[in-house]
């Protein structure tokens, strides 16, 4: 910077420090003035010249040296200082000021300190002026029967007044910041929020209506308005209860809607006879009920022809009773229209008097052709309903009958059966003792085809229980090998000795209904023995699947294996056996016997050399086999 510059630097500095109402000063360590400006002869009485080289006690004096004097200790400390104090001058006056101490470091050292103290009067006064307008608003806006709000632009509420707290239910302690919402109607928020960003945007004003749902559940319709206090300001805004206006309006237009539907669905029109001209009016709903057009020019005689002369005599009755007595009538009656189409109608009316004379007959009509047809439609659909529950309480009778029937045929035909094949069972026995080979060859040929009779019996019996069964079955914890005991046991003497069991888990126990599962392993292993190869073995194996949690019992045989045309259909009632013999119930019952447990049967292998069966025995978590 060259000299000039320097020197007009120095002289602008030295007048504006002469011309700043704010006193400026340097300090050094001893707290001697090195530099004072103007203001200071203002506020202490003292030129500047003269306080050049007296110390900061001398200037402020004991008291007010002793308040700053830690803020001067700070600085010469290196620790910029700002505070606040009212500095006492001439005549008694007391100046509110904010000063600056601000450190003047040199090398590392601090030699002394900056001061700048600037009067605050005017800020105070405004101050105070902000605080008694701000408690007349809100002296104000406690007095509104409005809503009253104060929120920032990010809608942060600042402020709440009480009548808000009465319309949303919450106190303007808990309204604040964004507390506000709760109150808000959840299917209001987004929209009342996107309209406040919007408006914050725009620099417009906030204006939307919304429900404020309080806490104990009742809703409340307001419309809330806000406008910006000023640059960078809070927004103020007000809140206008509109809940009784928007049911007063809510209900008028239902009261519209119904008058509307009612007179469009009830298909309603009216009349009135002048009994002094004999003149009648139609309204145009009773013009398009009798199919006359809007220049049809109606008459009592004309009118009665509508009717079918069997029923003209009574409404002409109740016309007469109406003249005579005062008394009202509604009639439902057949009527034809103009144009030939047979309705019902509602005739209602009433006779108007002055004094005791009969001046005028007016009423209404009404369309009732479809109530009528609604009316016959329900008769029809209660007799058809009747007919209904009498064939079905005939149904359950049979159904009882049937099952009799069953529970007879269990004991009286198995019984016997089961007797016979005992008695055969003890003869061949007797004529193995003696040696009568040809008649224990017949025997045993008797014995095969009574086991045939009892195994179809059996079977019978179970499809026609399990095709009726309406409840779910009851499964109990059973030992395995019990199972493949009396299945086995089941068969044919010659047969159980070709039945190989091997095991391939060490399970010992599953869930399962005992009766029904040994029913179906019986026939798997009758269906396998009967394919087999004469004498050849049968095996059962039995293994854990993990997924789907079960117990697997697989019937292998080595026949010549299953048709293809069979494979599709070979669990469906019906379906023979692939040498075509049988009723088609042994494997269907099979597969109807696991589903009830919850699992399946299918045909696991199939092939020249022999077929293999398995059962799914389904397993719940808590009923897993146990070992």
């Amino acid at each position: 910077m060259s000299p000039a510059a320097r020197g007009d630097s120095a002289f602008f500095l030295a007048r504006l420090a002469e011309a700043l109402p704010s006193m400026l000063a340097y300090w050094d360590r001893d707290l001697r003035c090195r530099f004072a400006n103007r203001a200071y002869e203002r506020w202490f009485g003292v030129s500047a010249d003269a306080l050049v080289g007296t110390t900061l006690p001398e200037l402020l004096g004991p008291a007010l040296y002793a308040l700053n004097a830690p803020r001067i200790e700070a600085a010469l400390r290196g620790e910029p200082q700002v505070f606040e104090r009212d500095v006492p001058g001439p005549g008694g006056v007391l100046r509110p000021s904010l000063a600056h101490y601000i450190p003047d470091r040199r090398d590392g050292k601090v030699v002394g300190f900056l001061v700048q103290v600037t009067e605050t009067t005017a800020l105070k006064q405004a101050e105070g002026a902000l605080r008694a307008s701000e408690a007349k608003y809100r002296l104000l806006a406690e007095s509104s029967p409005l809503g009253v709000y104060g929120a920032d632009d990010l809608g942060r509420c600042t402020y709440a007044n009480q009548r808000w707290a009465e319309m949303s239910g919450l106190s303007p302690q808990r309204s604040l910041g964004l507390g506000w919402l709760r109150a808000v109607h959840p299917l209001d928020r987004r929209r009342v929020w996107e309209a406040w960003r919007r408006a914050v945007a725009g620099g417009l004003p906030f204006d939307a209506e919304l429900r404020l749902r309080r806490v104990d559940g009742s809703v409340r319709h307001v419309r809330s308005r806000a406008v910006p206090a000023g640059p960078g300001q809070t927004r103020v805004g007000v809140v206008e209860d509109l809940t009784e206006r928007v049911q007063a309006l809510q209900q008028l237009r239902a009261q519209a809607s119904f008058i509307d539907v009612a007179g469009r669905t009830a298909d309603v029109g009216g009349w009135e006879l002048d009994l002094r001209t004999m003149a009648l009016s139609y309204t145009e709903q009773t013009r398009r009920i009798h199919g006359v057009g809007a220049d049809y020019a109606p008459s009592l005689e004309a009118a009665m022809a509508f009717y079918a002369p069997g029923v003209q005599p009574l409404l002409r009755a109740a016309l007469q009773q109406a003249l005579e007595r005062g008394q009202p009538w509604d009639l439902e009656l057949p009527s034809v229209t103009a144009d030939g189409r047979a309705i019902w109608v509602r005739a209602v009316g009433e006779v108007e008097c002055e004094g005791t004379t009969p001046v005028r007959l007016r009423g209404a009509l009404q369309d009732i052709t479809e109530q009528r047809q609604r009316r016959s439609e329900l008769q029809r659909e209660q007799a058809l309903r009747a007919d209904i529950e009498r064939h079905a309480q005939t149904l359950e009778g049979l159904l009882r009958e049937r099952s009799e029937m069953l529970d007879v045929l269990a004991h009286e035909v198995r019984q016997p059966l089961n007797n016979a094949s005992a008695a055969l069972q003890g003869a061949a026995e007797t004529v193995a003792g003696v040696g009568m080979p040809e008649a224990q060859r017949r025997l045993g040929l008797a014995q095969a085809v009574l086991g045939q009779v009892l195994a179809r019996v059996d079977n019978t019996l179970a499809a026609a229980s399990l095709l009726a069964r309406g409840q779910a079955l009851v499964r109990q914890d059973a030992d395995i090998d019990t199972l493949i005991a009396v299945a086995v046991a089941d068969l044919p003497a010659e047969d159980r000795e070709r039945v190989r069991i091997v095991r391939a888990t060490a399970t010992r126990t599953a869930s399962m209904d005992m009766g029904l599962m040994r029913l179906a392993l019986r026939n798997l292993l009758a269906n396998a023995l009967r394919h087999a190869p004469a004498s050849a073995p049968v095996t059962v194996r039995l293994a854990d699947s993990d997924r789907p949690l079960a117990l697997l019992i697989d019937v292998e045989d080595g026949g010549p294996g299953v048709a293809p045309p069979l494979v599709l259909r070979l669990f469906e009632r019906g379906a023979t056996s692939r040498r075509g013999s049988g009723l088609g119930l042994g494997l269907h019952i099979v597969r109807r016997v696991m589903e009830l447990h919850g699992g399946q049967a299918l045909l696991a292998r199939n092939g020249a050399d022999g077929a293999t069966f398995r059962l799914v025995l389904a397993q719940e978590p808590a009923t897993a086999p146990t070992g």
